[in-house]
């Protein structure tokens, strides 16, 4: 199976709204001990565990798709699930989709844009502000919202472990989704 992180690659943007799902794989390796390569081929960082791929493209977010689409050019891989920011949920909800839309996320659509396989969403709320959206989501996590932040980074990786374990999305969904 193939999970994907959505973020981008510079340190300016680490750890903020937009970066979740590169925060996650992260801890997941850090779990599972294992270390991120790049992979130029695949325009990614990428770690083998037992029976997984995780991938984070350093396409920059907009282009997300193109390191996916390259990725499984080379390995025959399913299912996939794509770990990302959601806007229209709260900070410390956790969702999860087996269909849909992009719901707008550019990272999404490029996936959509460029891999004709369904994929399964992973979708960490961040919240919307009243201000500027690409600041919102290009911004760090307030001091008030890191103890949230880090709660809800922990459940995901949970979850994570145990789809990695099981490779079961329908139990992930039932026994991992929690509202804010």
């Amino acid at each position: 199976m193939l999970v994907v992180g959505l973020g981008n690659p510079t340190p300016t943007c680490a750890h903020t709204r937009h970066n979740v799902g590169f925060d996650i794989l992260d801890l997941v390796a850090q779990s599972l001990h294992l270390i991120f390569k790049h992979s130029k081929l695949y325009n990614a960082d990428y770690a083998k565990a037992k029976n997984a791929y995780l991938l984070k493209p350093t396409t920059y977010m907009n282009h997300s798709g193109q390191a996916v689409q390259a990725f499984l050019s080379k390995h025959a891989i399913d299912p996939i699930l794509v770990v990302h920011d959601d806007l229209d949920l709260p900070l410390g909800a956790l969702r999860f989709k087996a269909k849909g839309s992009s719901g707008g996320h550019n990272g999404l659509k490029s996936i959509m844009a460029h891999c004709p396989h369904p994929f399964y969403k992973m979708k960490i709320g961040i919240g919307r502000s009243n201000g500027e959206t690409i600041a919102h989501v290009l911004g760090h996590f307030t001091p008030q919202e890191q103890p949230l932040k880090n709660e809800i980074l922990e459940h995901a990786k949970e979850a994570l472990l145990f789809y990695l374990e099981t490779g079961d999305f329908h139990a992930l969904q039932n026994q991992f989704t929690r509202r804010a």
